[in-house]
């Protein structure tokens, strides 16, 4: 995981580990010792924050999809922003889905629930969409 915002990594850190104690989660606070953390650590799946400090979430979108070692890496947009904007900037960057901060942690559990169980080497049916009020929307470049 990657995000500045420590409150939002704690509340994220604590359910994983209580949901799925198996899972092992790593967290960085911004862009650069993301790029670094990825270089020297095998990663399965990321959950990347947009606003981060020296390298915000789209630089490293576009990073990591430049390097063939992590083209494939599947990549969660963890974001508080609902805008269609960052949402639109984050699929034509190559995300894999986008995730809208929930504030309930219930609605957070659902998704983290589908985004794990999700083959993403297998193209799963919740890519390239995003989640939003306890809901999976298809991205459309029309909407």
């Amino acid at each position: 995981m990657a995000d500045d915002d420590r409150d939002h990594a704690l509340l994220f850190q604590r359910l994983i580990m209580k949901e799925y104690p198996s899972v092992k989660i790593s967290y960085v606070c911004d862009g650069e010792q993301l790029m670094h953390f990825l270089h020297l650590h095998a990663v399965d799946i990321l959950f990347l924050d947009l606003n981060m400090p020296f390298k915000n979430g789209y630089e490293c979108l576009q990073e990591i999809r430049k390097e063939a070692a992590l083209k494939n890496l599947p990549i969660v947009v963890y974001s508080s922003s609902a805008h269609l904007r960052d949402i639109q900037k984050s699929f034509l960057n190559d995300a894999d889905f986008y995730l809208v901060k929930p504030f309930i942690t219930e609605h957070l559990k659902r998704a983290i629930q589908m985004i794990l169980s999700a083959d993403w080497q297998d193209d799963p049916p919740i890519k390239r969409h995003y989640f939003i009020n306890n809901s999976f929307v298809p991205y459309t470049t029309n909407a």
